[in-house]
């Protein structure tokens, strides 16, 4: 008697968690796209090319009298003293070594800019798609390309909402 008291109350049990997350309204998008159709995504992407195309210009510069000190150097060596040729030789090794310094230092200023420019973007993101999940009473909002598989019969995609939430055609 015990054993199908304690049957039963299993099968209830399970018919009750089963019937609380078939309540559950789940919800998928693909943040990606959502972010790229942004004009902000667009504008701070034109930013950062911009930014992108002064880094270059100066690394550019560097690579420009590199190369000119060292045609000379290949060029003129031969007809000059010791001396000269050691501190011709000691400019290119210290263009090198700031042609590498430069190319660091972009690195490091694009990725700053970077994070700078997209952080606002991916942030408004994220707000307009918590705002429309929490309206729609959504209890997860999946990642779309980020899942294997996405019933969208039970699932809701959110993309046009979370689009009209933030003025988007």
């Amino acid at each position: 008697m015990k054993k199908l008291l304690k049957t039963v109350f299993v099968i209830a049990l399970a018919m009750l968690v089963n019937d609380t997350f078939a309540q559950q309204k789940f919800a998928h998008i693909n943040r990606t796209e959502l972010i790229q159709s942004m004009p902000d995504f667009k504008t701070a992407q034109e930013k950062l090319n911009a930014y992108n195309k002064e880094l270059v210009a100066t690394i550019e510069e560097i690579q420009v009298e590199y190369n000119r000190k060292l045609a000379e150097f290949q060029k003129d060596s031969d007809t000059w003293t010791t001396e000269k040729r050691e501190v011709k030789s000691q400019e290119i090794v210290n263009i090198q070594r700031r042609l590498q310094e430069q190319n660091t230092s972009a690195e490091e200023l694009f990725t700053k800019k970077q994070d700078e420019l997209f952080t606002p973007v991916l942030k408004k993101a994220s707000d307009a798609i918590n705002k429309i999940a929490q309206a729609g009473g959504y209890v997860y909002v999946f990642e779309s390309t980020a899942v294997h598989y996405v019933d969208e019969t039970q699932s809701t995609n959110i993309l046009s909402a979370v689009k009209k939430e933030l003025g988007i055609n």
